[in-house]
């Protein structure tokens, strides 16, 4: 049984701790239940990344894929995420668990970036 755990930075700002909307999105695109993909924060949110891969263990997963929702391999990306990544390996070695690539920059956001500005251009609204 496969689990996904989508991974945000969190924010003290209760509303931009919204991935649930993200999650939603995801189970449609990739033909996942809803109830396998999960979404995790690293700070000043909940839930966090260490609950949320207790829960797809409690759930009975068998592998569990972690995708860093950054677009810079920083220093969560590089170590914290990683670290606990490995703890949890050490405690459950028949548990699969995947780390995959960040979202990084990719000529896709690039292309939501230019429809942002496109549209801003279109209302109206002077340039800043």
């Amino acid at each position: 049984m496969d689990r996904v755990i989508i991974v945000s930075h969190g924010s003290l700002k209760k509303e931009a701790n919204n991935l649930q909307k993200l999650t939603e999105l995801l189970s449609k695109k990739i033909s996942f239940n809803l109830e396998n993909i999960k979404h995790a924060y690293l700070q000043h949110a909940t839930p966090s990344v260490e609950d949320t891969i207790r829960q797809c263990i409690n759930e009975g997963a068998t592998k569990i894929i972690i995708f860093p929702l950054f677009i810079s391999s920083g220093r969560h990306v590089k170590n914290d995420i990683p670290e606990i990544i490995s703890k949890f390996k050490k405690e459950n070695p028949y548990i699969d668990i995947v780390y995959t690539e960040p979202l990084g920059l990719d000529e896709k956001i690039a292309d939501i970036i230019a429809e942002r500005i496109k549209e801003a251009i279109k209302s109206g609204d002077e340039p800043i």
